[in-house]
């Protein structure tokens, strides 16, 4: 879960590596619950607040809610891997 609240603490959906196997963040993707995408993002590095959704859709936060996000990794060997759950938008 996280909480988009500007308090500074887990206001922004990310992805986290270890810091050393992952390259690159290929694509992050979160739909809601009805399969509407509300986030993508390409071709980023993780660990980066930069790079991460911020419960924002159209200029709008949205309400508490659960969320369903795909993400394609790449790793430093070169191997990809597809990363999928859910995440939870709490106040």
């Amino acid at each position: 879960s996280f909480s988009p609240n500007g308090d500074g603490i887990n206001d922004v959906f990310m992805i986290f590596s270890d810091g050393k196997s992952v390259k690159s963040v290929n694509s992050l993707k979160v739909f809601s619950r009805w399969g509407e995408s509300v986030f993508e993002l390409f071709d980023f590095p993780p660990d980066d607040y930069n790079y991460g959704w911020n419960g924002n859709y159209r200029g709008e936060l949205l309400d508490v809610a659960v969320f369903v996000y795909y993400a394609e990794v790449e790793y430093i060997d070169g191997k990809k891997q597809l990363l999928k759950g859910d995440v939870t938008l709490v106040r």
